[in-house]
């Protein structure tokens, strides 16, 4: 059974039912996935949030970002972390 204790994250308490269930949906497809699956995963939610005109906010990406690398092995987080300051860098 899947731990879904972050649900009470204050950060996500007052999300949208469908940016909840986009969350949802990344949180059980990620399960189990390398640092290389995962980008894709976050890839085509970030399409679905557009194609309804949502995107996460801050708190909700730090939420969904700390939930996928939870498992990730050291190297993997450092990897991660270099990419997310590139993706930041571009903005």
């Amino acid at each position: 059974m899947a731990d879904n204790s972050w649900m009470n994250n204050p950060k996500i308490r007052n999300i949208d039912p469908r940016k909840l269930s986009i969350l949802l949906e990344i949180m059980r497809e990620a399960e189990g996935k390398s640092m290389d699956q995962l980008l894709p995963l976050m890839m085509n939610a970030n399409k679905k949030l557009q194609s309804q005109n949502l995107n996460f906010s801050k708190d909700e990406s730090e939420v969904m970002i700390d939930l996928l690398t939870r498992n990730l092995s050291p190297r993997e987080k450092r990897q991660f972390e270099m990419l997310k300051q590139f993706m930041m860098g571009r903005r």
